[in-house]
């Protein structure tokens, strides 16, 4: 897996690839990335809408590839999420894709964006987009900023319970579980055998969290990991209050695994959104509550 370069010089390029957004949230998130000291370069065709989406889907392609080209632009962070980049994925110019050193911020619908650049060798960065970042604490806006510069992060400390005990070290890959699911069946769903598995989402029912889980389980991409990194689970509320919760849903679908299993971590729909760089080895101490990046001061280094 090819690191992306960190972001010394440039701008950071802001691209809308899947729904439109609120420009009053849109503008909090600049206002704040400003603060942090990047320069953006914002396309008119950011701020296309077409229906549920921004802009065509042609339009989004060509907004994306055109900042992939620029030079002055040194990463890439999306506006939004929401819903549209699996109309896209199989549009994205895999040459481009490959040759990339730029850094890709976003989560939730950008996960597809993720598999994408997985597969093509590259990491990139689960963490906010533009939207959400004026609501996180300092912290999480600082982390993100520390990871596009290519500076050491701590260890997430994760919030929940250990729901399967144990360590496991491998690549960190996936996101929200909702995302990832359509994925299945395309060439587009990159979970390599031992990797660490991160997952979260927002608003659905623990009986969709179910189905999600077993089409994982089914399709044998549960059996390929080496361990499960679960995040915020927001708004995935039971209908009846005699249903499993999604913690209970959780931990009956993936403890059976055999390999550790951490619920809790600040990452994904809920007040915290820690970025972590999908694509690079960390190591999940479930024992400890931990998720390690390798690249964090004082977490462990890859062998040589």
């Amino acid at each position: 897996m090819r690191d992306f370069s960190p972001m010394q010089r440039g701008k950071l390029g802001i691209f809308a690839p899947s729904s439109p957004f609120p420009e009053d949230r849109f503008e909090a998130g600049c206002t704040r990335l400003r603060a942090l000291g990047f320069e953006l370069e914002i396309p008119a065709i950011t701020h296309a809408r077409s229906g549920y989406l921004a802009g065509s889907d042609a339009e989004r392609v060509e907004a994306f590839h055109a900042l992939l080209d620029d030079p002055a632009v040194t990463g890439l962070m999306a506006a939004r999420g929401g819903y549209g980049l699996h109309r896209i994925v199989d549009r994205l110019d895999p040459t481009r894709l490959a040759r990339t050193t730029k850094p890709v911020v976003g989560f939730s619908d950008l996960c597809a964006l993720h598999a994408a650049l997985q597969g093509a060798g590259l990491t990139s960065i689960h963490g906010p987009v533009v939207t959400q970042l004026a609501d996180l604490p300092t912290a999480d806006a600082e982390r993100l900023a520390a990871l596009l510069r290519g500076a050491p992060v701590a260890p997430l400390e994760a919030e929940g319970p250990t729901l399967h005990p144990g360590v496991a070290t491998g690549p960190l890959v996936g996101g929200c579980l909702s995302v990832l699911v359509p994925l299945v069946g395309t060439p587009f769903l990159f979970v390599p055998e031992g990797a660490v598995l991160l997952l979260e989402d927002v608003g659905e029912a623990p009986y969709r969290l179910d189905r999600m889980l077993t089409h994982l389980h089914l399709a044998g991409v549960l059996a390929r990991v080496a361990g499960v990194a679960l995040g915020a689970f927001e708004g995935c509320r039971r209908a009846r209050p005699h249903e499993p919760d999604a913690l209970e849903v959780l931990a009956e679908r993936l403890t059976p695994l055999g390999v550790p299993v951490l619920a809790g971590l600040p990452v994904g729909h809920g007040a915290r959104n820690a970025a972590l760089t999908l694509g690079a080895t960390v190591t999940l101490d479930a024992d400890a509550r931990t998720l390690a990046p390798h690249h964090a001061a004082g977490a462990p280094r890859p062998s040589a």
